[in-house]
């Protein structure tokens, strides 16, 4: 007899889907990609691209997962069959299937290694004067060859533990526990970041984030690169393309309401961005003001594990900011973990469903793997495997240029054109509406999104970001 698959509860399923929303994407990327890409347009674009792209795409891979109640590569594969589909044209279904839990895997390789960053960050703040966190310290930290590895290790362990409970044991149980403390966290936080608005140049870092400016824009490389930019954004913090949402809608009941718990999602991952952006950006342009260097300069990874923490120092002193910089290195920390359990959760579903592998086996050998490929990660920030450059790039950094720019826009044309003209717009409102028995105001809406509309802004600013257009 056929093992019946675990079930999230309905809150279970928003908590979950929202904290692998809510992660590094939001809470460390978004500031940094806001602050280098022109700040005002480039939150523009990813808000429009959140309204345009992200709550459809999330309802469509929730409704794929629910209906075929296995992962994306047994989703795909199952309504490709189903839809009459054979040969090439199935195995080019299954590939894309198998595209996202890829995609998650090599996502999970350097996510892991800067929520060890972060993680090692939660110590260093006691060991080291945040007045002298400065981007060398940061520098000289992730190009150790040992301390990171070890830090990322652990994050994935921890990962591997909290998926092995299971689905309502352990991405609902740490979910239900993590957001509302991360939440608590995020808007203390924002409370505090009021008062560092009173530095000197805090609020140009405000105007910055908020007010579009063409100079700014054109400064980050126009409105292609941004445009660009805020796309690989939103699909990275919403985990768009990459399988995540047809996960966890397979642990869904199918009589739940698909269209009133996606919706949540984007909100809580778009207030999260702007939240993060609005209690970095400002710190940068604080600190800049202090060393006179340019602030736009001053944006990238390390920029949480800098200026942060000096703001912070100079609002409120060695003492209190010391603490308040922890408790926002705890929340990143949160954040990653309910990310890192989500992704993980996708690939391990392949291998488990799809290969047939014994849960426990298939967790353990995944874990592994991603192990080392975090190692080779870590060590290319370092002098040992940082001369390998791809397209000017370390491995690390390109891994995230391959996953953002290219592997999650793939997926996400790949889902558009899978709906609306394999599976079909309409066969997809059934399985939304649970055969018309709930409301969704915005079906024919929903099918000109998946047809046309999003296929065309996704190749748009793909093309233009690249140059082509």
């Amino acid at each position: 007899m056929e093992k019946k698959r675990e079930q999230f509860s309905n809150i279970g399923f928003v908590l979950a889907a929202a904290g692998s929303a809510v992660g590094l994407g939001n809470i460390w990327k978004f500031p940094n990609l806001a602050g280098a890409n022109g700040g005002g347009f480039f939150l523009l674009f990813y808000v429009i691209f959140i309204i345009v792209l992200g709550v459809p795409l999330l309802l469509g891979e929730s409704a794929i997962g629910r209906y075929a109640q296995v992962g994306p590569t047994g989703a795909y594969k199952k309504i490709a069959m189903e839809r009459g589909r054979s040969g090439f044209r199935l195995k080019f279904w299954t590939f894309i299937g198998f595209l996202g839990s890829f995609a998650n895997f090599l996502i999970l390789c350097y996510y892991s290694v800067i929520s060890g960053w972060i993680l090692q960050y939660c110590f260093k703040v006691f060991f080291v004067s945040i007045n002298d966190l400065d981007m060398g310290v940061f520098q000289e930290t992730i190009a150790a060859p040992v301390t990171p590895i070890i830090f990322a290790l652990i994050f994935i362990a921890v990962t591997v533990f909290i998926n092995m409970k299971g689905v309502s044991g352990g991405i609902e149980k740490v979910s239900s526990v993590l957001m509302p403390i991360l939440l608590i966290l995020l808007i203390m936080l924002f409370v505090f970041a009021f008062f560092t608005l009173t530095l000197d140049g805090a609020m140009d870092g405000v105007k910055y984030l908020f007010i579009p400016s063409v100079e700014q824009m054109n400064r980050a490389g126009g409105i292609g690169q941004v445009a660009l930019a805020a796309l690989g954004q939103c699909f990275f913090s919403l985990n768009l393309g990459v399988g995540t949402m047809i996960t966890f809608g397979s642990y869904l009941d199918r009589k739940s309401n698909l269209v009133g718990q996606t919706y949540g999602i984007p909100i809580v991952s778009c207030v999260v961005a702007v939240l993060a952006g609005v209690v970095t950006l400002p710190a940068v342009f604080a600190v800049s003001s202090i060393t006179g260097i340019d602030p736009t300069s001053q944006t990238g990874p390390g920029m949480l594990m800098y200026a942060f923490p000096q703001s912070l120092h100079a609002a409120f002193g060695p003492t209190l900011g010391t603490i308040l910089a922890c408790v926002m290195y705890i929340l990143v920390v949160f954040a990653a973990l309910t990310s890192t359990t989500a992704m993980f959760s996708v690939t391990v579903n392949y291998i488990i469903d799809y290969k047939q592998i014994e849960k426990k086996k298939a967790m353990i050998g995944l874990g592994i793997a991603i192990g080392v490929g975090a190692v080779i990660c870590s060590l290319s920030n370092g002098d040992i495997l940082g001369g390998i450059r791809f397209g000017g790039l370390i491995i690390q950094d390109a891994l995230d240029w391959l996953n953002s720019n290219f592997l999650m826009p793939v997926g996400a044309l790949c889902l558009c054109i899978f709906i609306g003209y394999v599976w079909k717009s309409e066969n997809a409102i059934q399985e939304i509406t649970n055969n018309g028995k709930r409301k969704f105001s915005w079906a024919l809406l929903f099918k000109w999104f998946m047809m046309f509309i999003d296929p065309i802004i996704i190749i748009a600013v793909f093309l233009s970001g690249i140059g082509i257009l």
